[in-house]
């Protein structure tokens, strides 16, 4: 089943380290999009960087954009591939959609919890909200998929 699936087997260190080295610095954000396409990849069984397309809806401008450096790095599809659209939107989803059998699931994050992060982020750093959002569970970040 998780035959695709290449960061899995990593520590969470090695994680942490693999999305500051990707994205430049660690934010939740990031961490959330890559929460969001690692669920979507699980669910649908999907491959990862090809045969695979992601639509994230974000707002167009850091932090909340972070959410799309994320998703590219869970889910291996890039803007170089074409594999990857960026809808600005005051909502924050990722929808994945596998190729070869057009099965589709759409992630969408809970608002309570993105509206934790600015507060998280002022009372302590970008890191210390991002490794939060790291520890939580699938069920708390993110809403039931219909």
């Amino acid at each position: 089943m998780a035959r695709h699936h290449h960061h899995h087997h990593l520590s969470h260190d090695e994680l942490v380290d693999r999305l500051r080295a990707f994205h430049g610095h660690l934010g939740p954000f990031a961490i959330l999009g890559y929460r969001a396409g690692r669920l979507a990849v699980r669910e649908l069984d999907a491959p990862t960087h090809f045969g695979v397309d992601a639509t994230v809806h974000c707002p167009p401008q850091p932090p909340p954009s972070c959410f799309a450096d994320g998703v590219q790095y869970s889910t291996g599809c890039t803007f170089g591939k074409r594999n990857i659209e960026v809808v600005p939107s005051d909502e924050v989803s990722l929808t994945l959609v596998v190729r070869d059998s057009g099965a589709a699931l759409t992630i969408v994050p809970r608002r309570e919890v993105i509206a934790c992060f600015g507060p998280w982020m002022e009372e302590a750093d970008d890191e210390t909200a991002a490794l939060r959002v790291l520890d939580m569970s699938d069920e708390e970040l993110f809403e039931e998929r219909a």
